[in-house]
């Protein structure tokens, strides 16, 4: 007799605390398209985010004691293993009959290792997860379930060894599965899967074997419009190389300009995968920012991590993307192989050339499933037990004798400090494509800037005391092509802060002229009208807003400036009554 079955898809916890945890706390695309196609199949699946569980066992204990699960799935990336080993743990601790299965990159390269080692994990799911996590519950619902003839998974033999099932095909029509948005929603998206580069940091081309498969144009921007239905405005592309193939990425770009969908979103590329034509249309159908990998000023470095990239397709990528208002986001590598103070010039010497105007700077690490961590083991004779120590990752540099850790953190502190130093050079040298129907776009590039200095990231940088000058010129040339609200806010509330109330009036008062109703704007601009005294006038721009307390708080003081007494005692009362002060 089959019986459905309870199942939990969960993301763990990773094993160090981060300072930005934005990169680490979304639970990855894939595993609400395992969720979806077992939805599709009418099982009971749940998502849980766990990321931040790293210090509440008891609070998983309950949570899994509530939900009762008959299957619990982890997704294991490299650093959150500990996390679910953990959880299984805990898991066969309140049902010793739970299934604990591993996915994800972490399994696929590892399956060996955790079935030969952690009693508490079940099977492990290799590859991509869709299919063999259907076929794995529709097993379990028989009276006599049996994973050996399911492809794609590893588990242990009737002696206990751990051992794999043939491989299973990979997808070869991705619009064959269900969008996921038809019952979840997120910001992660995959136009795609898969990266022709053999960078040997990356655990890609072990993971797909350098093959790219892509969905339709349609059925990609089908899970954008269902996922703006449900609220969400802003999305992250996190396809390696978004821009492979050129006439998708137009067809997707036009097709969401067609359906006049409002959203931003970013992507990754290659530097010799974009080019004007296709920087044209993301800018117009909502790109704000590309990350693109650059790694090293050093031609042999770059050679040595087979990035398969020169030195002008990099000035070429970041000129074209700035010039079209799209933030260009550079990622370098320091600590690589023949790492020296000279490759390290080089590497400044480009960034000099490129002027990104944000920089992520990584020690290089080795990670299961790459290129470099093959080598790693033929150098030094380790096996993959070296895992069960309570490491992320292993550093290249403990790997090579010319590299020491106190040498690698000073080229990073040299990289961090020039590059900071040159930033506001770079942001006073942005050139802009002439174009008047990029204005609008123009002004909301240089406004998300001018905000990143204002009250972002760089606002609280230590290395960038003249962030509020910055800030300020930004958001001055954003309004010398557009009245865009974020600038005219921004701009607006610093003369605001330093009681130039009359100039702030005129600033917000401009940004009203192309965003006709803004609310912030509006109570802005009221506010700089009464420092001025204009308290009849400031009423006009709060009265549209009589649900916000803060607005009617305001709209108070000026009837009871204005001599309207009982009206403002009103306004107070009916303030109180929305913040649940009175009942």
């Amino acid at each position: 007799m089959s019986r459905k079955l309870k199942i939990l898809l969960v993301y763990p916890y990773w094993l160090e605390d981060r300072t930005h945890t934005e990169d680490v706390v979304s639970v990855p695309i894939g595993v609400y398209w395992i969720a979806a196609l077992l939805k599709e199949h009418n099982y009971d699946v749940e998502i849980c985010n766990w990321s931040d569980k790293k210090n509440s066992p008891d609070e998983i204990r309950a949570e899994i004691e509530s939900k009762k699960p008959d299957v619990i799935g982890y997704s294991v990336l490299q650093a959150n293993r500990f996390g679910a080993l953990e959880i299984a743990q805990i898991a066969k601790q309140v049902n010793t009959k739970v299934i604990n299965i591993l996915g994800g990159v972490g399994s696929t390269t590892l399956w060996d290792f955790f079935l030969r080692n952690y009693s508490q994990v079940d099977a492990c799911v290799l590859g991509e997860g869709e299919y063999t996590m259907l076929e794995l519950v529709q097993n379990l619902e028989q009276d006599n379930a049996d994973f050996s003839a399911i492809p794609g998974i590893a588990l242990r033999d009737k002696q206990g060894v751990p051992y794999a099932t043939e491989e299973r095909p990979r997808i070869k029509n991705l619009d064959e599965l269900p969008i996921p948005a038809k019952y979840f929603s997120y910001q992660h998206v995959i136009l795609g899967r898969g990266c022709p580069g053999h960078c040997t940091f990356c655990g890609s081309p072990f993971l797909w074997k350098s093959q790219v498969r892509l969905r339709s144009a349609k059925h990609f921007v089908d899970e954008l419009e269902l996922l703006h239905e449900r609220g969400e405005n802003f999305f992250y592309v996190s396809d390696d190389t978004f821009t492979l193939d050129r006439k998708r990425v137009i067809a997707v770009c036009q097709d969401i300009l067609a359906r006049k969908l409002n959203i931003s979103w970013a992507a990754i590329s290659r530097v010799d995968r974009v080019d004007e034509e296709v920087l044209s249309w993301m800018r117009k159908a909502g790109c704000i920012q590309i990350s693109y990998g650059v790694e090293s000023g050093s031609p042999e470095i770059r050679e040595y991590l087979n990035k398969g990239i020169r030195e002008e397709d990099v000035i070429r990528a970041f000129q074209l993307t700035t010039r079209y208002g799209i933030l260009a986001r550079a990622y370098f590598i320091y600590g690589c192989p023949g790492e020296t103070p000279e490759t390290i010039q080089q590497t400044l010497d480009l960034i000099k050339k490129i002027k990104p105007l944000i920089v992520h700077f990584f020690i290089l690490s080795v990670f299961p499933g790459t290129a470099l961590y093959e080598r790693f083991k033929e150098k030094t004779g380790a096996n993959d037990h070296i895992w069960a120590d309570q490491i992320e990752d292993i550093k290249y540099l403990e790997l090579d004798d010319s590299l020491d850790l106190k040498t690698v953190e000073q080229y990073g502190h040299t990289l961090r400090e020039t590059y900071y130093s040159w930033l506001p050079q770079f942001v006073d040298e942005i050139e802009l494509v002439d174009d008047p129907d990029f204005a609008p776009l123009h002004a909301d590039f240089l406004a998300r800037l001018g905000m990143t200095f204002h009250e972002g990231d760089y606002a609280s940088n230590l290395n960038l005391l003249d962030s509020p000058d910055i800030a300020e010129k930004l958001y001055q040339r954003a309004l010398d092509y557009y009245p865009d609200a974020t600038a005219a806010l921004g701009l607006g509330m610093m003369y605001q802060k330093e009681r130039r109330y009359a100039e702030s009036v005129r600033i917000f008062a401009y940004g009203l002229t192309a965003n006709k109703g803004h609310e912030k704007l509006s109570l802005a601009l009221a506010i700089s009208l009464m420092n001025c005294g204009d308290f009849g006038k400031a009423l006009a721009f709060l009265e549209p807003f009589e649900s916000n307390p803060q607005a009617l708080h305001f709209a108070a003081i000026c009837h009871q400036h204005l001599g309207n007494h009982m009206q403002a005692e009103n306004l107070r009362f009916k303030a109180r009554k929305i913040t649940g002060e009175i009942s």
